[in-house]
């Protein structure tokens, strides 16, 4: 049996990987370990209405109640779906599968994949347990949320981090970003990642939030896939510029303080990676928003950081303005953990 797929009859039947972030018509964005720019299903099954309403009440069914599909017509034919599901429980997308009856399961089964967000209010993020599956992160030291900043220490970024980086600062709903990055997993392996995201507005007791929702797909070994890029790509003078002992260089949201991106390695020394609070002293918002105001030369202060073994650890921050688009500014901070004083 073949199907007609976006005009091409498909000798046997790939997984299809759909997002289904909202604001739009959910869209293809993998097919089998191919990658796809979102491809809205009525154009993917132009010559195929039947596959279409099919997938379409897959869809239905697995974003409203985030459990697996598996339905066979009266003319015999198949329809599998298996959501994916964020922290949030939302559902973020889902794996879709159609066939005949002649092949009463897949022939292959589908890549790994998981389900993230990043909420760019609060800078806490979230992923799925087969997210985390794909960082092979062991299952006894998993966290349900973690600091932004944290996201990206397993991620090589290609040419496209300044413009993701930008996004994440602008926090405009409708905001989509996709691209091929490395993943180092935890035990060392380098896996080509496509990922695929969208910015939303959500209504919370809190108030609006901004919240990206996101699929990452693994589509092979880093070293096997061309577009996985080798080296960390930042803004180039970040690159160019040598770090200099016990100071540690981060990406900061000028408007809140919040770290987006460690340029270095973090100092073992600051606790950096709790989820949902500062970690600035509350008493020195007004010496981050003094370094923050991002003039034309480099602004150096003193501020408290919250302490791995202290309360808080007194450092020399030098903030200096970091240009991500034509429209976007973050502010580099060099963090000198050699002046610390702690209490």
């Amino acid at each position: 049996m073949h199907l007609t797929f976006g005009g091409a009859a498909m000798a046997g039947h790939e997984w299809c990987l759909v997002e289904t972030f909202g604001l739009k018509p959910p869209t293809l964005i993998g097919l089998g370990s191919r990658p796809r720019s979102m491809v809205p299903l009525d154009k993917f099954f132009a010559r195929n209405r039947a596959s279409l309403t099919m997938a379409q009440a897959a869809l239905d069914h697995v974003t409203a109640i985030a459990e697996p599909y598996d339905v066979t017509t009266r003319n015999g034919r198949r329809c599998l779906a298996q959501p994916l599901r964020a922290y949030d429980s939302r559902v973020n997308g889902a794996w879709l599968w159609l066939g005949g009856l002649e092949e009463p399961e897949p022939a292959v089964p589908h890549d790994l994949a998981g389900a993230w967000y990043f909420n760019l209010t609060s800078f806490e993020v979230a992923g799925s347990d087969e997210l985390l599956d794909l960082y092979h992160q062991p299952k006894d030291e998993r966290r349900t949320k973690r600091a932004m900043a944290e996201a990206f220490t397993r991620l090589t970024a290609g040419p496209d981090a300044s413009e993701a980086l930008a996004k994440v600062v602008q926090s405009k709903p409708g905001s989509e970003h996709q691209a091929i990055w490395t993943v180092v997993c935890d035990d060392g392996d380098r896996r080509a990642a496509h990922f695929s995201c969208r910015a939303l507005q959500h209504q919370t007791e809190d108030g609006p939030q901004i919240v990206m929702h996101g699929i990452t797909h693994d589509i092979g070994p880093a070293d096997d896939v061309p577009q996985a890029p080798r080296l960390a790509v930042l803004e180039r003078r970040v690159l160019d510029a040598v770090a200099k002992p016990g100071t540690h260089r981060a990406i900061v949201d000028v408007r809140t303080g919040h770290i987006i991106q460690w340029v270095d390695p973090p100092p073992a020394s600051i606790d950096w990676a709790v989820p949902g609070i500062d970690i600035f002293h509350p008493d020195d918002a007004a010496v981050v928003h003094h370094l923050n105001r991002l003039g034309e030369d480099a602004v150096t202060a003193s501020l408290r950081l919250r302490g791995t073994d202290v309360m808080w650890a007194s450092v020399t921050v030098t903030s200096q303005p970091m240009l991500l688009n034509n429209s976007t500014t973050a502010a580099l901070w060099t963090i000198d953990v050699n002046s610390t004083s702690r209490r």
